[in-house]
């Protein structure tokens, strides 16, 4: 097979819900995958055991397209739109691209690079098939689910500076975008258990940050309590009591 043909073939199992599969059929045992330089796997297996973990907290896959792709000597690029909704009922949707190395046919490396856009061919039909709503218990055994970004670069909603927010640093303002959140409002709204989930998918590195007071100073920033907000905050440290 091409590697196009390769690719083609691997993208047309992700977009039907079949993610973790996919990744098991198509990646060499020594495969090293990276979201950061301190979110790393450095096995087929210990990535399967992080994709399975992570879908635990999956009820449902809404959507998942390729919307765009493009092909390289030894490397593919395939953009992605993901829609899935957590088992807490909170709908998480973002952008990705997944840039992967090849060598005999097999990925040894794959990179997820969030929020980003690519130009490239037209993706093969069969790619570009929404995928069927699928179960929690789907999605624990495939994984590939994450939504279009529900705000992609052209939107005209305007975002909040969420780095306002005590707690919340650059990075994980980024990550919090990527699902969906950019704004005061839709923060407060969200719970702090679907905000968790949003950190634990993102790595170790923010496993460790605690979301617990975010949508009550989401809330106080939204409807401008801004002395409230600045007395709330001298009672905390790193967004926690």
């Amino acid at each position: 097979m091409t590697l196009k043909q390769l690719v083609d073939a691997l993208d047309a199992q992700v977009v039907k819900g079949d993610i973790i599969a996919a990744f098991d059929k198509f990646a060499a045992d020594s495969c090293v995958t990276l979201s950061s330089p301190t979110d790393i796997t450095h096995s087929k297996a210990q990535k399967l055991e992080a994709l399975n973990w992570f879908f635990h907290n999956i009820a449902a896959a809404n959507r998942i397209e390729r919307v765009a792709s493009k092909v390289g000597k030894d490397t593919t690029d395939s953009q992605f739109e993901f829609d899935f909704t957590d088992k807490y009922g909170n709908r998480l949707v973002f952008n990705e691209v997944i840039r992967r190395t090849w060598k005999n046919d097999q990925i040894v490396e794959e990179q997820y690079l969030m929020n980003q856009t690519i130009e490239s061919e037209k993706p093969a039909p069969a790619a570009s098939k929404p995928a069927q709503k699928a179960t929690a218990k789907k999605a624990a055994g495939s994984v590939a689910d994450k939504k279009p970004a529900a705000k992609s670069a052209k939107t005209t909603t305007k975002s909040d500076d969420l780095v306002l927010i005590e707690g919340i640093g650059p990075k994980i303002a980024e990550l919090l975008v990527a699902a969906g959140i950019s704004t005061f409002a839709k923060l407060a709204e969200t719970k702090p258990a679907a905000i968790k989930t949003i950190l634990e998918a993102a790595g170790k590195r923010y496993q460790m940050h605690d979301p617990a007071t975010w949508p009550k100073q989401a809330a106080l920033a939204r409807d401008g309590k801004t002395a409230e907000l600045a007395k709330l905050q001298d009672q905390l440290k790193a967004g926690r009591k």
